[in-house]
C-alpha cells in the first residue's frame, strides 16, 4: 500500500493539541489546506463520499486523505458518512495525529454523540494502543452496544491487559449485552496468551451454549487457544466439526501445534490428510523436522514441495539449506542438493543477502567447499557479523591456524562469537598457549567473554594440565557473578579432574543441584583417571537411581574406571547391560576398555576372543592395546599376531615396532629385535617423541626427550645426574625422557615440598615410574604425572596406581 502523502500534516487545527479529543473545541477556527488546488465550489457531499468510499475499498488511504484536504479547501459540508470514511482511513494507516484532527472536527459539527462514530474512533485509538482515550470515549457512551464492548475488550487484549479484558467481558454480560463471534475471538486470544486452559474451556462451553457460529476466525482462535494451552487433543477434535475442511490456516495451525509439542508423527499424519497444502504448511513441516534434528526428512519434505510445483520463498530455502548443512557428512547426494538449492535461488532471482545469503554461506562452509564459500562471501552486499563468523569457522575447520588467524585479524568488528571461534580452534588443535593469549587480547579489546569462552578456556587448561590457569578462570567466574550452570560445571569438573585435583572437582560437582548426564560423566571420568574405580561405580549407581539415563560416553568413563581399578566382574556386568538394559550398542571405545582390562589381568585369550567378536571390527587402537598387554605378560605368539594385525591397519606404526622389539629383547631374541628395529628404520618412521608439560609461574613449559631448548637445560641435566647418583640404581635405567626433564625443572623452579604436576602425551615407562617414586621419597615432593592413560600420584615412594597401569 502506498504511503499517505505528508501534506495533510500542514492542516492547522486547534484540536491537534487537545489532551481530551472528546471535548468540544473552545474556538471556532476553521481548518484549511495549504498548497492544495481548490476545486469548483459547492460540489455535492454525496459525490465526495462516493469517491471516498471507492478509494477506501481500493485500499488507498492516501487518496482518501487527499480528498479530505480538497473537501476542506473547497468548503464542502461534511456529514456522518464522510467522518466514517476518514476515521477508517486514519485507522488503516495508523495516522493518529490526523485522526485526532478529524475527531475534533466531528465534535465541532455536533456529531460527538453519534454511537457508530464513537465506535469508529474507539477502534482507531485502540489500534494505536491509546487505552486511556478509548476508556474516555467508552465512559461517555450512554447505551453501549456489542461493537462498543468489542472495541473496548480488543483494545485491552492488544495492550496486554488480559485480565482486565476478561473483567470487561463480565461487565458486558451483567449489562445485558450479548457477546458475538468477534467478542469471543478477542477473549480466546487473551486466554491463549495467558495459557489458561480452564478459562478457555469455559469460553468454549459458552460459545456452544449461545450457538455461535464456530467457523472462520472463531474456529481458528479456538484451535490456537487449545494448541497454546497444550491441549492438542482438544484442538484436533475441532477439525471434524469444521464445515470448511479445506481451510489451510486451520490445518496448518494444527500441524504447527504438533510441531511445537515435538510430535512429528502427529504432524505428519495431519499433513498427509490435508486436502490442500500451501507454502506455509510445507515450510512448517520442513522446519519442524529441522527443529527435532531430523534433517533427512526435512529435505524429503522440501523435495516433495518442489515436485508439487510449490515455489519456495526465502524461509523455505533457508530451512532447506539449514538441513543440508547438518547432513553434509551423510553423503554426496545431500551436498549436491545444497548446490542445487543455490542454483534454484539464482533461477528464482532471489538476492544473496540477509538470512538467505548467510544460510548458503554456512552450508558451503560446513560442506568444506571453501572456494564456493569465498564466492558467496564476496557477493554478499552487506556482510554481517554472522557472515564473517561463518567464514572464520570454515577456516578453523581445516586446522590451518595461520590462515584462520589472518582472516580473524581482518574482521572489522569482532564480537564474542568471533573470539570464541578462534579460541576454540586453537584449543581443539592443541594450540593451548595461543588460546590463553587470545583470551587476554579479548579482554583488552573490551569484549566480554561468555560461558562458551570460559568452557573453551577450561578445555585448554585440561589439555595441558594448567591448574593455576583453570583456578584463575574459576575465580573470574565467581568475581563476575557468572552463574554456574551444567555446561560450566562440566568444564570445571573436567579441568580439575584432568589437572589432578579431584577434591576441587568434587566441590564443584556438589554445587549443582540438577546435574546433567554430562556432568555425572565428567566426574566419573575424573575418578577413572585417578584410579578410584569404586567411587566411579558408586557415582554411576547414584546417577541411575535419580532416573537419569547414561549415554555412550558415560559407559566409556565407567568401563575405563573398571579397567584402571581391575574390576573385571563389574566391567562385564556393565558391558552386558549397555545394550540389554539401556539400549546402547557397544562401540570400539567400549571394547577397547574391556580388552585393556582383560589384558591387564592376563586373560589374553579372552581378550582376543572379544576382539574377534567386535561387530564393526577392531581398529589400530584395539590391537595396540592388546599388543602392550602381550608385552606385559611376555606372550610372544599373541604379540606377533597383534603386530601383524596392527601393521595391516597402520603400516607406518612406530609403536608397533617398538613394542614388539621390546618383547624380543626381554626374551633374549636379539636377532629378532634387530630385525624389527631395522624394519622400522627402513620404513623411515621415527618413534613418536614423548612430550611433557609443566605449569610454572603462570606459564606452560614444554619438554621433549633429550631436550636442550630450555634456558635452564644445564641445571636440569645436572639435577637429573644428581638424582641418579643418589638413587644408586633405585631410580631405574638412566634415560632422558620428557617427564624426567619436566620433573627436574619443577625441582629447580618450585619451592620445597610443593607438588609437581606434569602432563605427558605417552604412557609412562617402568624406569620413569621408578624414578618418580624415588624422587617423591628422597626429595619429599608429591609428583602428579598424567600420562595418556591415567594419573600417577607419587608420594613417599609409592604410586596411587599400586603398580597397576
Amino acid at each position: 500500500m502506498a504511503a499517505a502523502p505528508l501534506y495533510y500534516l500542514t492542516i492547522p487545527y486547534t484540536t491537534l493539541s487537545l489532551q481530551n479529543p472528546s471535548e468540544e473545541p473552545n474556538n471556532n477556527a476553521s481548518s484549511t489546506c495549504r498548497g492544495v488546488t481548490r476545486l469548483p465550489k459547492h460540489p455535492e457531499t454525496a459525490i465526495w463520499n462516493r469517491s471516498l468510499r471507492t478509494h477506501l475499498e481500493a485500499g488507498s488511504s492516501s487518496q482518501v486523505l487527499q480528498c479530505y484536504c480538497e473537501i476542506v479547501a473547497c468548503g464542502v459540508p461534511l456529514d456522518i458518512s464522510t467522518f466514517h470514511f476518514l476515521i477508517h482511513a486514519c485507522s488503516r494507516s495508523l495516522l493518529l495525529r490526523l485522526g485526532r484532527e478529524v475527531h475534533g472536527r466531528a465534535l465541532k459539527h455536533g456529531l460527538g454523540g453519534n454511537q457508530s462514530l464513537r465506535n469508529c474512533l474507539m477502534g482507531l485509538y485502540a489500534k494505536a494502543g491509546m487505552v486511556w482515550d478509548v476508556e474516555l470515549l467508552f465512559q461517555k457512551v450512554p447505551g453501549r452496544d456489542v461493537v462498543t464492548w468489542n472495541t473496548m475488550i480488543s483494545c485491552h487484549v492488544r495492550a496486554g491487559m488480559l485480565r482486565e479484558a476478561m473483567r470487561l467481558f463480565g461487565r458486558m454480560r451483567s449489562e445485558g449485552v450479548e457477546p458475538n463471534e468477534v467478542t469471543m475471538v478477542s477473549l480466546l486470544s487473551a486466554v491463549a496468551k495467558l495459557r489458561d486452559l480452564q478459562m478457555g474451556e469455559e469460553l468454549h462451553r459458552f460459545i456452544l451454549e449461545k450457538r455461535l457460529d464456530i467457523s472462520g476466525s472463531l474456529l481458528n482462535c479456538l484451535v490456537d487457544m487449545y494448541i497454546k494451552c497444550g491441549a492438542m487433543d482438544r484442538a484436533q477434535e475441532l477439525l471434524p466439526d469444521s464445515q470448511s475442511r479445506d481451510d489451510v490456516i486451520l490445518w496448518t495451525s494444527l500441524i504447527g501445534g504438533h510441531v511445537k509439542s515435538g510430535n512429528m508423527n502427529g504432524a505428519q499424519e495431519l499433513f498427509d490428510r490435508m486436502p490442500e497444502k500451501n507454502l506455509i504448511s510445507w515450510t512448517t513441516m520442513a522446519s519442524g523436522y529441522v527443529q527435532l534434528g531430523d534433517y533427512r526428512n526435512s529435505l524429503e519434505v522440501f523435495r516433495e514441495m518442489l515436485l508439487g510445483d510449490v515455489a519456495p520463498d526465502e524461509v523455505a530455502l533457508v530451512t532447506a539449506l539449514n538441513a543440508c548443512s547438518h547432513v553434509v557428512e551423510c553423503g554426496r547426494p545431500f551436498v549436491l542438493l545444497g548446490g542445487s538449492i543455490h542454483g534454484l535461488l539464482v533461477k528464482l532471482g532471489m538476492a544473496l543477502e540477509g538470512f538467505l545469503g548467510n544460510a548458503l554461506l554456512d552450508f558451503y562452509v560446513k560442506s568444506g567447499w571453501m572456494e564456493d564459500a569465498r564466492s558467496v562471501f564476496r557477493l554478499l552486499p552487506r556482510k554481517t557479523a554472522v557472515s564473517w563468523n561463518s567464514m572464520l569457522e570454515g577456516f578453523c575447520r581445516t586446522g590451518e591456524l595461520k590462515e584462520a588467524k589472518e582472516f580473524f585479524d581482518g574482521i572489522p568488528e569482532k564480537d564474542t562469537v568471533s573470539w570464541n571461534i578462534m579460541i576454540g580452534c586453537c584449543t581443539r588443535f592443541g594450540y593451548c598457549k595461543e588460546s590463553f593469549e587470545l583470551f587476554h587480547q579479548m579482554q583488552n579489546s573490551k569484549v566480554e567473554p561468555d560461558k562458551v569462552t570460559l568452557v573453551c578456556l577450561l578445555s585448554a587448561c585440561a589439555k595441558v594440565g594448567a591448574l593455576s590457569h583453570g583456578i584463575w578462570i574459576h575465580v573470574h567466574m565467581k568475581k563476575n557473578g557468572i552463574e554456574l550452570d551444567n555446561a560450566l560445571a562440566t568444564g570445571l569438573v573436567d579441568m580439575y579432574g584432568k589437572c589432578g585435583s579431584a577434591e576441587k572437582a568434587e566441590e564443584v560437582f556438589s554445587e549443582i543441584p540438577n546435574k546433567s548426564v554430562r556432568l555425572w560423566t565428567a566426574m566419573m571420568a575424573g575418578y577413572a583417571m585417578e584410579g578410584k574405580a569404586l567411587k566411579a561405580v558408586e557415582l554411576f549407581s547414584e546417577m541411575v537411581s535419580q532416573g537419569l539415563k547414561p549415554d555412550f560416553i558415560t559407559f566409556v568413563a565407567l568401563l575405563s574406571a573398571c579397567s584402571h581399578g581391575g574390576l573385571l566382574e563389574e566391567a562385564y556386568r556393565y558391558f552386558n547391560e549397555m545394550e540389554s538394559k539401556y539400549g546402547i550398542e557397544p562401540m570400539v571405545q567400549h571394547f577397547g576398555c574391556m580388552v585393556d582390562l582383560l589384558g591387564r589381568v592376563g586373560r589374553l585369550e579372552e581378550a582376543l576372543e572379544m576382539i574377534c567378536s567386535m561387530p564393526l571390527g577392531p581398529d589400530a587402537a584395539i590391537w595396540s592395546t592388546f599388543l602392550r598387554a602381550c608385552e606385559s605378560h611376555q606372550n610372544v605368539e599373541l604379540a606377533e599376531l597383534a603386530f601383524r594385525r596392527l601393521v595391516e591397519l597402520d603400516p607406518s606404526s612406530d609403536s608397533a615396532h617398538v613394542v614388539l622389539s621390546k618383547v624380543y629383547a626381554k626374551l633374549g631374541r636379539w636377532d629378532d629385535m634387530r630385525l624389527v628395529r631395522r624394519k622400522l628404520h627402513e620404513l623411515g618412521t621415527r618413534k613418536k617423541l614423548g612430550c611433557s608439560m609443566i605449569e610454572q609461574d603462570g606459564s606452560v613449559h614444554e619438554f621433549t626427550s633429550e631436550d636442550f631448548s630450555n634456558p635452564l637445560s644445564r641445571e636440569i641435566y645436572s639435577t637429573l645426574s644428581e638424582v641418579e647418583e643418589r638413587s644408586g640404581g633405585e631410580s631405574g635405567e638412566t634415560n632422558r625422557h620428557s617427564e624426567r626433564l619436566a620433573v627436574a625443572f619443577g625441582l629447580i623452579t618450585s619451592e620445597r615440598k610443593t607438588p609437581i604436576r606434569v602432563v605427558n602425551n605417552l604412557r609412562i615407562c617402568a624406569d620413569c615410574h621408578s624414578f618418580m617414586k624415588f624422587v617423591s621419597r628422597s626429595y619429599e615432593r608429591e609428583i602428579v604425572i598424567r600420562d595418556n592413560y591415567r594419573f600417577h600420584r607419587f608420594k613417599d615412594g609409592n604410586c596411587s596406581c599400586k603398580e597397576f597401569w
